[in-house]
């Protein structure tokens, strides 16, 4: 069975972008960083641009897309997104791909699979990505959950869940409430609490990692985070790991097993 692991390049406001590999190849999961940080991030988790099969962009935010259009030109990569993300995201020079929500398309060796979720974007997806029998989920940038992300969720061996806020020190913080209303909106970001309630939901037998990725760095901490979504596990008697990933950094790998 061949070696899969994923790893953060890094999550938040700041820049998204996750890297899953297999054996020699990979791709990323959103290019939210530069192009040279990108390089730079890759080659700290022993990747060369030259193995980057394709970059998968979930919607045409600036924290999702910002390096793609100069790394995919440098290096010759595809771009995979919706309509509604290609129409609106600069990628001059690069070679684009359109997919849709609930068809799946392969990518070297992983079949991807892009499902609907709820963001303020013009056609906003998110993806699970699997290989032989090993699939890795990643739900990000989503305002509420639906029946269909946990079931496009559920048999991940590892599964990347947002953790945006603490839902107290997003109420008690220094952002405008117009600001507040948007990001607890059905179209803004998941708390910890919903974090927790998705991972219950998603969870299966054969999940061996649930981690948390942009957070906060306002209104959230690594400690309140992990905190509340091991508590929501651990009512379940669901004993999976949990690992939230530091805003702006990177972490990983996470290997399956």
């Amino acid at each position: 069975m061949d070696d899969i692991s994923a790893s953060v390049l890094s999550s938040g406001s700041v820049g998204n972008s996750i890297l899953v590999t297999s054996q020699d190849h990979a791709v990323l999961v959103d290019a939210g960083i530069s192009c040279r940080e990108l390089e730079r991030r890759l080659s700290s988790f022993g990747v060369e641009p030259s193995q980057v099969e394709a970059v998968l962009l979930t919607h045409e935010h600036a924290d999702h897309m910002r390096g793609a259009r100069r790394f995919c030109g440098d290096h010759g990569v595809p771009v995979y997104a919706t309509r509604g993300t290609l129409v609106l995201t600069p990628l001059d020079g690069c070679e684009r791909v359109t997919i849709a929500a609930g068809l799946q398309f392969e990518v070297g060796p992983f079949c991807a699979s892009p499902f609907k979720v709820r963001h303020l974007a013009a056609e906003p997806v998110a993806f699970s990505l699997s290989c032989e029998s090993r699939k890795v989920g990643i739900a990000s940038d989503l305002g509420c959950v639906t029946p269909n992300v946990v079931e496009q969720l559920k048999g991940s061996d590892l599964i990347f869940v947002e953790a945006n806020y603490d839902e107290r020190m997003l109420l008690t913080g220094s952002y405008p409430d117009f600001l507040k209303r948007t990001i607890k909106g059905d179209h803004g970001h998941l708390s910890n609490e919903d974090a927790g309630k998705l991972s219950v939901k998603s969870c299966t037998g054969n999940t061996q990692r649930v981690v948390l990725v942009h957070l906060s760095r306002e209104n959230n901490t690594l400690e309140k985070a992990k905190e509340t979504v091991e508590r929501h596990l651990m009512k379940s008697k669901l004993g999976v790991g949990v690992c939230p990933v530091e805003h702006g950094a990177p972490g990983g790998p996470f290997r399956l097993r």
